[in-house]
């Protein structure tokens, strides 16, 4: 199309596409819109500068060639910017308006294929309002209907978090993960760290085998614990978990999307949660802290007020011992033999797992938990999709503000009680007890032998204190003015 306009000699053209939308792939889509707009500059004796990029039109800040651009207008470089359509400038209202600014202050023109504009023109500048005006519109909508896409898919077990984990391949036919010849490392890793291996000793060993991250390089502490709590390894995915630009705030848990069993696991689900309480609740939390790690390191109470009671070295006598406790005055005691009295009564406490076991293996009642199980998921299911209802219904203009947050309330609620019950009745699960069990008596039997701390070799403080850990949950200690000597109280973790 010729423009006859004296003012034009000098343009730029902005190429610019997100996505694939002519399902042609986007080199040739892009390679096609650039000779269109060298063809419509050769017609009008133009010369040109061009800048393209593949980018989201959400906002010009990440268009590193649109920023160039709109510099070089500012420095008034070229007469026209030619571009296939005006939402190729940006379809963000907001941008779209700064974009609007500089163009018309710096009298630049518009062309498309099928019109210019000239924005120090009334009508111009109107159309060119309703025009980005429409594009805002529609980029909304395109943004509603991907994330209800990516939602729907997610429902499907269609892994949409990006990169597959390390272990796992995402099958172009199913969309899914399937386990990989890495498969084995990751069962590596998490057997090691379930055996009471510190992190730091599991990366010296990682990087003797030779073993590397899934970009080749190799682990790191927090490496470690973004691979143990990533849920995809026990077959589940988790996601709309976070929002905000940089994924830092945390949506409350109904609003999360929960699929179990979306994909084969590589991780049985009990040896997940075991690895995980290890590395989040008694994990070392500063590897590099000089604070020393005992046995019995955030295990030991009082008896009387509850506070932890730490431990300390006397480098005048030798000797390690319990801290006094500065909040009721419960008395200390030398450390030593208080650890070999709390590993006698430990490793004694297996005969009290076998039995348990035992009953729990050869009882006869009925176990009927699967099927309250599995009603309660249905019924979460329809309370989560109800949620959804109302969400949708709220988008589309059907609910005022009032009702929505009346509704959604009543929603969450419900869902918030359910899951209580699901979460409850899975601790009562007859099979989540007798793997449980079966850790702890595995447990107690690498327990049996030397210390280090005590022997001066044989299992390190923190295979200890890790390995203790998933056996109790604190030891009572009270040595009250007067008595001949300390008590303790160990109090177990439930099987």
């Amino acid at each position: 199309m010729l423009f006859n306009n004296e003012n034009i000699k000098h343009v730029a053209v902005y190429l610019r596409l997100s996505r694939d939308e002519e399902n042609l792939g986007i080199e040739e889509v892009l390679a096609n819109h650039r000779q269109t707009l060298i063809n419509l500059c050769n017609e009008n004796n133009w010369s040109y500068e061009i800048f393209e990029e593949v980018a989201s039109s959400s906002t010009i800040i990440n268009r590193e060639q649109m920023v160039r651009l709109l510099e070089r207008v500012q420095q008034e470089y070229y007469d026209a910017v030619v571009v296939m359509d005006i939402d190729r400038l940006s379809r963000n209202e907001f941008d779209a308006s700064d974009i609007k600014r500089i163009l018309y202050q710096t009298e630049t023109y518009i062309v498309t294929p099928y019109r210019l504009y000239d924005l120090t023109k009334d009508d111009d500048s109107l159309l060119l309002g309703i025009t980005n005006l429409i594009a805002s519109g529609e980029y909304k909508q395109i943004l509603k209907r991907m994330r209800r896409g990516k939602e729907y898919a997610q429902k499907q077990g269609h892994w949409t978090n990006g990169i597959a984990p390390l272990g796992y391949t995402k099958d172009t036919k199913t969309k899914k993960l399937v386990p990989n010849e890495r498969a084995d490392d990751i069962k590596f890793i998490f057997s090691e760290i379930v055996k009471g291996t510190t992190i730091p000793d599991l990366i010296r060993q990682l990087e003797n085998m030779g073993l590397k991250t899934r970009e080749g390089k190799s682990f790191h502490y927090n490496a470690i614990l973004r691979l143990i709590n990533n849920e995809a390894y026990k077959g589940t995915i988790v996601s709309n978990k976070t929002t905000g630009k940089h994924a830092n705030t945390i949506r409350p848990k109904e609003e999360w999307i929960i699929v179990h069993n979306a994909h084969p696991a590589i991780i049985d689900e009990n040896t997940w949660n075991v690895a995980n309480k290890i590395v989040n609740e008694y994990s070392f939390k500063a590897p590099r802290s000089k604070n020393r790690v005992y046995p019995t390191t955030s295990l030991i109470y009082c008896a009387n007020c509850g506070k932890v009671q730490g431990n300390n070295y006397h480098p005048h006598i030798d000797k390690f011992y319990i801290k006094h406790c500065k909040y009721c005055g419960n008395r200390g005691f030398y450390y030593n033999p208080v650890l070999a009295l709390i590993k006698e009564e430990v490793l004694q406490h297996k005969d009290s797992l076998l039995m348990a076991l035992e009953t729990l293996e050869e009882g006869k009642q009925e176990d009927n938990t699967e099927y309250k199980k599995d009603k309660l998921i249905s019924r979460l299911n329809k309370s989560k999709k109800a949620l959804q209802r109302i969400n949708f219904a709220f988008e589309e203009g059907d609910y005022d503000i009032v009702t929505y947050r009346e509704r959604k309330a009543e929603r969450q609620e419900e869902i918030k009680l359910i899951e209580k019950e699901i979460e409850a009745l899975e601790k009562e699960d007859k099979t989540t007890k007798i793997d449980t069990l079966k850790e702890q008596i595995k447990a107690i039997d690498r327990l049996v032998g030397k210390w280090h701390f005590l022997d001066g070799e044989g299992l390190s403080d923190e295979q200890v204190n890790r390995l203790l850990h998933g056996l109790i949950s604190g030891v009572l200690w009270s040595y009250k003015k007067g008595a001949e000597s300390p008590i303790i109280n160990i109090v177990y973790n439930e099987g």
